[in-house]
């Protein structure tokens, strides 16, 4: 993962998991991962699981249904707003050191912005402030 970001250009990053939980020599700066996720966004599998509420993963051998994984930002977004506005996609983020963080995708008057938000305050319990957050940031631009 190190290196990949290297070739990313993520000039601030230093990754010791793959979960993003704490560990003091982690780190990332909110430019890093809206590089990351503008790499990643050119996945087709990855962008079409990001902008879903829903998706079903075919059967494993562990799992032979399927799997449904349901995105969290959405359903928040559906609790606090009763709309999806013009965010399209998310990934929503929580530690104790880092606060609420969210990592949208939003098409605004037909162009696509990336806005990466971190250190609201509350938890998973609260309000999600990472995403009223963003989607004042998104208002400002439509």
């Amino acid at each position: 993962m190190n290196e990949k970001a290297k070739q990313l250009g993520m000039k601030n990053t230093h990754f010791m998991n793959a979960t993003g939980l704490h560990h003091s020599d982690y780190y990332t700066s909110v430019k890093d991962i809206s590089i990351l996720l503008q790499y990643a966004l050119t996945n087709n599998t990855f962008r079409d699981i990001y902008t879903a509420e829903r998706y079903l993963i075919k059967s494993t051998n562990l799992h032979p249904e399927g799997m449904t994984l349901t995105s969290r930002m959405f359903k928040n977004l559906n609790v606090n707003e009763n709309t999806r506005g013009e965010i399209i996609g998310g990934k929503t983020g929580y530690t104790e050191q880092a606060g609420l963080c969210l990592a949208s995708l939003a098409t605004i008057n037909g162009e696509e912005y990336i806005l990466v938000t971190v250190g609201a305050k509350g938890d998973s319990r609260t309000e999600q402030f990472n995403i009223t957050d963003a989607l004042a940031v998104y208002r400002q631009l439509s």
